[in-house]
């Protein structure tokens, strides 16, 4: 759906952050299953395993930087992603309309939602709980493997891996459907801005509670 008004959703903070998450990220993810499945000989391992702390460095900067700059926007967030309300539970049932539109082609009923769908909650919540897991592991496993009880160091490791593969699995899902939500993806990478009536059919409660009205 196409609007002349226009309204921010992601302002250039964020995007300035998920720029950085998605560099950091990737390689961090793409290292992760080399080290995880070991394909290859000694010297591609290592090199694996400096581009995955490389990687792990510029996620952990991002991550801090973003924190203390835009603390208000992560509080913010933190209380929107873990908002629980009746509409998620009813989002869960039919997949927020997802499987009709790609399966049947038939548009369903969706709960009202706000900023962020039901779906979209649960992947920051796990973004949240896993990476602070991974960087939070992933240094004491770097950089303080010798000095703490083998026990401990594999309790890590698997806590580690755990939240890497949660993540990972993740992604593929989360980059189709921001392909899919055109109007969002450009918002994300570009402008930060999307039309006013995609948001108030996407996130009526956004729209209804958080923003100034264009309808006069």
């Amino acid at each position: 759906m196409h609007s002349n008004k226009m309204i921010m959703k992601h302002p250039l903070s964020v995007r300035i952050f998920h720029y950085l998450l998605i560099i950091s990220f990737l390689p961090l993810a793409a290292t992760g299953l080399i080290l995880y499945f070991k394909p290859l000989a000694e010297t591609g391992m290592n090199q694996a395993m400096q581009l995955h702390v490389v990687a792990g460095v510029l996620l952990t900067l991002d991550a801090v930087a973003f924190f203390l700059i835009g603390f208000e926007r992560t509080v913010l967030f933190v209380k929107r992603a873990f908002s629980i309300s009746v509409n998620d539970f009813k989002w869960f049932v039919i997949l927020g309309g997802y499987p009709q539109k790609f399966l049947l082609h038939k548009k369903v009923p969706v709960p009202p939602m706000g900023k962020y769908n039901s779906g979209q909650k649960l992947f920051g919540v796990c973004v949240l709980i896993g990476g602070t897991i991974l960087i939070g592991t992933g240094w004491i496993l770097w950089a303080f493997p010798h000095n703490m009880p083998r026990e401990t160091v594999a309790l890590l490791g698997h806590a580690h891996t755990i939240a890497a593969l949660v993540l990972t699995i993740f992604l593929p899902v989360h980059l189709f459907l921001g392909v899919y939500m055109f109007d969002d993806f450009k918002a994300m990478f570009l402008h930060g801005k999307i039309p006013y009536e995609e948001a108030k059919e996407m996130a009526p409660l956004w729209v209804k509670n958080e923003v100034i009205p264009l309808d006069q």
